[in-house]
């Protein structure tokens, strides 16, 4: 799938539910924290990294570590 076709995607998925969709990549980073965000990456590897990251830090002020990953390419 192109870019393009990623986000298109992500957007059939979670348009309605999120407050934004960031990224480029079939990898989806969703926080399901206060708002449900989507952030988009080419590799797992990358998603698993910024998820570590906001598993830590939290993703917001009203963070409550709800975090998943989801490969777009499985339906």
């Amino acid at each position: 799938m192109t870019t393009k076709s990623w986000r298109m995607e992500a957007k059939r998925r979670w348009g309605k539910k999120a407050a934004w969709i960031h990224g480029d990549g079939q990898f989806a980073l969703l926080a399901w924290c206060r708002v449900l965000t989507v952030t988009l990456y080419t590799t797992r590897t990358e998603a698993e990294e910024q998820k570590k990251e906001i598993d830590r830090t939290a993703c917001g002020g009203l963070c409550t570590g709800d975090h998943e990953i989801i490969d777009l390419s499985i339906t």
